[in-house]
């Protein structure tokens, strides 16, 4: 078979979908299972999650570098046979200790495979990038809306139903990749493997990128605090669970509206430092909402704020990052995108109830208020003082003023 020069941005979207559509059969059912089914504490519970967004991590940040020097067709392949193998092993396997420890392994299948998708992204014609992003995160946001829209229903009908269907899906995709993904590895990662080395970047590049890698983990550390602590506050305040649940169909129709949005208008939005910092704004806006926040219109007004901080700043990060890094380098700077966001994610439910127990809900979310805010000024700072000596990769022009 015959390689394709580049690789095809709608099968990349698709492979973006089914992958996120298959993670979302997972995560969400990880503490239900463990705590009601095997009998798990909670701790125990979290520990395996830690674990898993660690798993994460590493193969974000292994996977980035391999990909500047290896093949990304076969990668590629790798990841998703590995997430298949892992997902059939667990249709038989589904007890202490295999579960946590298969879930380990489909951890660091999906960071690989995240990492490979945004990689390539990077790796497409310069002008298509930032759309192709933006689609990107629309279709991963899509997936999730799907997924987590059927699990509870197949949930209910047993483990090895839904581990056979997620199975079935990563077949699925296997056969799309084997026929869709076969690109020219020198058209993708710029270099030949055999002569590939690490790249310096200038030091106005530098600056900028390892300010927004350690944006990226604040922003996620802060942002988990919606995904973990929220639900135990707003049930506190005598919400039932299914008020909680309403706020995240809300956050999925919203994202999948701005998104498409922010699709349709492509590169009419021609500054991503300016949507970068505006969708800071509103995630930290959000949690100062959460300060009064008491009966459950206002929860929803600041699940709003979020999502429309989330929806801006998100897919802008990775395309900023792509600006600032050269080709041969697309890997590994997109896998450590990845890892930074693990990263933040994992550490996000300790850091709040750390917060929590010693001091308040509200503590917490005015504490991530300031933090933001903070972050938001150094990142103007470091942007205003280094873009104009900084390189920019995509020859497109990002300047702010």
């Amino acid at each position: 078979m015959g390689r394709k020069q580049t690789i095809g941005i709608p099968w990349l979207i698709v492979g973006q979908f089914m992958n996120n559509i298959g993670m979302s059969f997972i995560w969400p059912l990880t503490t239900i299972y463990m705590h009601n089914v095997l009998g798990k504490s909670l701790t125990e519970t979290g520990v395996v999650l830690m674990l898993n967004s660690i798993a994460n991590v590493l193969a974000s940040t292994i996977g980035g570098r391999i990909f500047d020097r290896g093949n990304p067709y076969y990668l590629l392949l790798m990841g998703i046979g590995l997430n298949g193998l892992a997902n059939f092993s667990l249709i038989f396997l589904h007890s202490w200790p295999m579960y946590p420890i298969l879930l380990v392994v489909t951890g660091f299948a999906s960071g690989w495979l995240n990492t490979m998708f945004n990689a390539l992204a990077a790796s497409v014609p310069h002008d298509k990038i930032r759309r192709t992003f933006t689609f990107m995160y629309l279709a991963a946001n899509l997936g999730v809306v799907f997924g987590t829209m059927f699990v509870g229903i197949v949930y209910s009908m047993g483990m090895a139903l839904l581990f056979s269907m997620v199975t079935g899906l990563y077949v699925i995709f296997l056969v799309i990749a084997f026929l869709k993904y076969n690109v020219d590895s020198s058209e993708v990662t710029g270099v030949d493997p055999r002569q590939a080395r690490d790249v310096k970047l200038p030091k106005a590049n530098a600056r900028m990128v390892w300010t927004f890698f350690i944006s990226l983990f604040i922003i996620w550390l802060l942002y988990e605090q919606w995904v973990s602590n929220l639900s135990v506050h707003m049930t506190d305040l005598g919400m039932p669970l299914r008020n909680y649940s309403f706020l995240w169909t809300v956050n999925a129709g919203l994202l999948v509206i701005i998104q498409g949005i922010l699709s349709l208008l492509g590169d009419r939005i021609k500054n991503l430092y300016y949507q970068f910092f505006f969708g800071m704004l509103f995630v930290g806006l959000s949690f100062l909402s959460l300060v009064s926040a008491h009966d459950y219109l206002h929860f929803i007004f600041a699940m709003v704020l979020l999502t429309i901080g989330e929806a801006t700043w998100s897919p802008a990060m990775p395309t900023l990052v792509s600006q600032l890094s050269p080709v041969s380098a697309k890997g590994r700077y997109q896998g450590l995108v990845q890892a930074f966001s693990a990263l933040g994610r994992s550490l996000g439910p300790l850091f709040g109830g750390v917060v929590i127990d010693n001091w308040s809900y509200k503590a917490l979310f005015l504490l991530a208020f300031v933090v933001l805010l903070v972050v938001l000024a150094i990142n103007m700072g470091v942007v205003h003082f280094n873009q104009h000596q900084a390189k920019n990769y995509l020859n497109i022009e990002i300047k702010s003023d």
